[in-house]
């Protein structure tokens, strides 16, 4: 049972070590309190994070505490109850049932957070929580389904893709008193990612973030997430926002980093959670590098990641040296979306039977992260094709006329069920066949370059092909005026280290085993030396032939003196030596 509910429901226990350290950071926020402590977890499963409040407390302050417990999973609830039964506080409330479902979480009026009504806790105003420790549910509006997205959308005002923890988010702010602890443990996604942009800008514009703690890759989940913790202190009137500390921790993956451990720790969170402790580190679980440095944001939230005063000063050097940005000249999308790959998507058209194998003309060679290298792709497009419903006509994209396509009509409507079932497709005025994000179909026939969502480094290459690029890589198109020269120039700063070091310093967005994030909203602020300089000219000459001479000997020299180059074009010498 507790399998099927951390799958349907996104919840993932938190690991006791982990709850100690949230329950230390949120405490050493929150400081001497006089008076009853009101503390509240909205989701509080088998009572860890509660447990381990109390547990970091001294004995004269637990005597005042007032634990206050959400939870729908009765197992869960009864293994709570006696995990606090003995926790010396007191009162303990835990409550059967959705903490997002009780009146007066999602309201604000006259400026004032109503109070919850629930009788265990009261309902007044002044009995608002001083403390709310949390690891809310993260379930995505895929798997909410879009009525229950919607639902919260309006309820608690989100906007764009909801998730679960948004709403959480939004309910606990309504119930912490000015000057209330928030603990929350959470996806570290929602520091870089679109998705994550209103819980950005609540944290922003309703409190004062004290500590954000980037755990990366850590593996202190049994689940594929990478845990971050933020501890924010609800905002009184006329207050403003201090400096926020801002720690991570990722695994290291290249030997000469391991070299540089510091003395071994029995776990990685032992080292992590000694502020004197910075750089690489040995562990148990292998070598990390730990930095530390304060939150740095742009002027829209639209990432925030670790600042340091060198890191600063390198990106402000970057900055004054760059002539543009990838999107000033260039076209960044992510590729075709299907929504229905099985039916779409396939390596062996050729063996179907000869009426329902769709024409050529509708089956189009497809780019895969498959196909992903550096400069060129590692093989040619063809093996794997999609069948792509769309045309031009009179310059606008149309889906095709399956009269015209009798094989095509017969394949897909042999799957007519399947693909009817995308909702979202007819209720956008489109055809039941159609592919769901298909752009444009004249803009594969142009020069571009392709490159995958998540890779370790770099892998952008240059395609000349026409093929369609799928939804797990990126593609790049100059806008209209731009000479191709341009779009070597945007290659060799894609592949070279200096776009590594920019990319971990201005986003960091990456998941286990240290893969990268290339997502539009990354890419598309990558800068761009001036392209009429000696060294850019330089850069575009190597890469054509990169690009065309893939067998030559010199290959790898031209490789590395562009790397070099790179580095060379935003003023970087130094660095370019290393």
């Amino acid at each position: 049972m507790r399998a099927n509910r951390v799958k349907a429901n996104g919840v993932h226990y938190t690991p006791p070590a982990l709850a100690d350290f949230l329950a230390t950071v949120t405490l050493n926020v929150l400081g001497d309190f006089a008076g009853t402590l009101a503390v509240l977890d909205p989701a509080c499963g088998d009572g860890a994070l509660l447990r381990a409040f109390v547990k970091c407390l001294p004995d004269r302050v637990r005597k005042r505490v007032v634990l206050h417990g959400y939870e729908m999973d009765p197992e869960a609830l009864r293994r709570a109850r006696q995990v606090l039964s003995d926790a010396g506080v007191r009162d303990v409330r835990l409550i059967h049932g959705d903490f997002l479902s009780v009146q007066g979480v999602d309201a604000v009026a006259g400026g004032r957070q109503l109070s919850l009504l629930e009788p265990d806790i009261g309902k007044r105003a002044a009995d608002r929580f001083d403390a709310v420790i949390a690891n809310p549910p993260y379930v995505r509006t895929q798997v909410l389904g879009a009525a229950e997205a919607q639902r919260l959308a309006r309820r608690f005002g989100l906007s764009g893709r909801v998730d679960l923890y948004q709403a959480f988010a939004k309910a606990m702010a309504n119930v912490l008193r000015p000057g209330g602890v928030l603990g929350l443990l959470t996806s570290n996604r929602f520091l870089t990612i679109r998705s994550g942009a209103a819980l950005r800008h609540l944290l922003r514009s309703e409190f004062d973030l004290a500590g954000i703690y980037d755990l990366g890759d850590t593996k202190l989940f049994s689940a594929a997430v990478l845990p971050s913790i933020v501890v924010a202190k609800r905002r009184a009137p006329g207050q403003s926002s201090p400096t926020c500390l801002f720690d991570r921790v990722y695994g290291c993956r290249s030997a000469e980093d391991t070299r540089d451990a510091r003395t071994e720790f029995p776990s990685v969170l032992d080292a992590f959670k000694d502020r004197s402790v910075c750089g690489v580190v040995a562990t148990e679980s292998g070598p990390f590098r730990i930095e530390r440095g304060v939150l740095r944001a742009e002027e829209d939230d639209d990432v925030w990641s670790l600042s340091t005063p060198d890191y600063q000063e390198w990106l402000a050097h970057v900055r004054e040296t760059q002539a543009c940005t990838f999107d000033d000249v260039a076209h960044i999308r992510v590729g075709i979306k299907t929504t229905a790959d099985g039916v779409f998507v396939r390596d062996d058209w050729e063996h179907l039977p000869r009426d329902t194998c769709p024409e050529d003309e509708v089956l189009r060679p497809l780019i895969t992260d498959l196909h992903a290298g550096r400069w060129v792709a590692s093989q040619q497009p063809g093996r794997i094709k999609v069948l792509y419903p769309h045309t031009v006509v009179a310059g606008r994209r149309t889906p095709i006329d399956l009269k015209d396509y009798p094989r095509a009509r017969a394949y897909l409507e042999a799957h007519k069920e399947r693909l009817s079932r995308r909702e979202y497709v007819l209720e956008a005025g489109r055809q039941w066949y159609e592919i769901w994000v298909p752009h444009d179909p004249s803009e594969w026939a142009k020069p571009k370059i392709v490159f995958p969502d998540i890779a370790e480094e770099p892998r952008f290459f240059l395609d000349s092909t026409e093929a369609v690029v799928n939804g797990n890589c990126y593609w790049i198109t100059l806008r209209p005026g731009y000479a191709t020269d341009w779009l070597l120039l945007m290659l060799a700063i894609a592949n070279s280290t200096f776009i590594t070091r920019y990319y971990d310093l201005a986003f960091h967005n990456k998941l286990y085993a240290g893969r990268r994030r290339f997502m539009t909203q990354y890419v598309r602020r990558f800068p761009l030396p001036d392209i009429s300089s000696s060294v850019s000219r330089k850069i575009i000459a190597l890469v054509r032939r990169l690009v065309e001479q893939r067998a030559n000997p010199a290959w790898q020299e031209w490789e590395a003196v562009t790397n070099r180059l790179v580095w060379e074009g935003f003023g970087l010498v130094k660095e370019a030596a290393r």
